[in-house]
């Protein structure tokens, strides 16, 4: 959970991103995505706590808080539903909900995890009441395959190296 004294702020994110509006190239979108997967956002969510009857190895029972999170969503003309993600608490603020919900400090990747785990969900969109940039779950696969070859690639090329004689 986010506390007070962990600020979220993605300015290179900001930047990108409004650079890749003035001038959409290849590169400005790497570079947008790139800061992307760098970045942490506000993830608006309402945490339910709810108490569990829990047994231990010696099957002694107890009861236990279970925080569970409900993620709120947003929907767009078309009818889609995202998770929304927020790259400050400026942006967060313009989010509003009837809803009494906490923000939720999430990475990229657990945004795109989320996204995985929720067939229902079309993606995340990134300060959707502003910047309004969208990861679908389509392009969130492309990236997480574009991540695993470059990973595979690094670790078939890690042993070359440690192959070669020391000069």
């Amino acid at each position: 959970m986010a506390q007070k004294s962990e600020p979220v702020s993605n300015p290179k994110l900001i930047e990108a991103i409004e650079a890749m509006r003035a001038d959409f190239t290849p590169e400005t979108q790497n570079t947008t995505i790139n800061a992307a997967l760098r970045g942490t956002f506000f993830v608006p969510a309402i945490i339910e706590k709810k108490k569990e009857i829990v047994a231990n190895a010696d099957n002694e029972v107890k009861f236990e808080e279970k925080p569970k999170a409900r993620f709120l969503l947003i929907k767009k003309q078309d009818g889609e539903t995202f998770f929304p993600a927020f790259t400050d608490d400026e942006e967060l603020s313009k989010f509003k909900s009837n809803e009494p919900y906490q923000r939720v400090k999430m990475r990229f990747g657990d945004i795109a995890m989320l996204v995985e785990q929720v067939p229902s969900i079309k993606g995340f969109v990134i300060n959707p009441m502003s910047h309004n940039l969208p990861f679908t779950r389509e392009m969130l696969e492309n990236i997480k395959q574009v991540l695993i070859k470059r990973r595979n690639e690094q670790q078939a090329a890690a042993p070359k190296a440690e192959d070669k004689p020391a000069e």
